[in-house]
């Protein structure tokens, strides 16, 4: 399984990171590192629940760590995800993933944006909600693009500026 790096340091995400914000343009790498960040939740213990906007992020999942059990679950469509979200009962154990959010419904946000336990990732620039996600407070931000909105230093294709209160610099898988 591949690992995260910030600074050229491995890092190790927690539940203590949460939530989690990721954006980044079609190309940029964000979607790999996303990926790459929930297998090492689920690697942890951690049951991971994801709506993506396409298949290839599951594929690209199961890669990184064989089998899912039932301790992972993804969904590509709306409906299945807000009725699966309505009744699991161990929401609040899960993470939360949303991938591509860009594609997806502001009532499905409005949803995942309740929860701790979450991470957001996608070209917010896309994003006709872009204004509410960044409302939320993330203890940790990374940008694989320049987001109209937050500064960054410009970084390497492939890398992610890293913010959070403790760290800030380069990140990349």
């Amino acid at each position: 399984m591949k690992t995260v790096l910030v600074n050229k340091e491995r890092f190790n995400f927690t539940e203590n990171n949460l939530p989690v914000l990721i954006h980044g343009e079609e190309g940029s790498g964000a979607s790999f590192y996303t990926i790459v960040l929930i297998a090492n939740l689920f690697s942890q213990g951690f049951k991971i629940l994801t709506l993506c906007g396409y298949h290839m992020a599951e594929d690209e999942f199961k890669k990184q760590v064989g089998d899912l059990g039932d301790k992972a679950v993804f969904y590509t469509k709306e409906k299945e995800f807000e009725f699966l979200l309505s009744n699991l009962e161990d929401e609040d154990k899960r993470i939360i993933l949303i991938k591509n959010v860009e594609l997806f419904e502001d009532n499905v946000i409005s949803t995942i944006l309740k929860n701790k336990n979450v991470i957001i990732s996608g070209d917010l620039n896309k994003c006709a909600f872009k204004k509410k996600i960044l409302e939320k407070s993330f203890p940790i931000k990374i940008f694989f693009s320049k987001l109209t909105e937050i500064e960054t230093p410009i970084t390497n294709k492939y890398e992610g500026f890293f913010i959070s209160d403790k760290l800030q610099g380069v990140t990349k898988v």
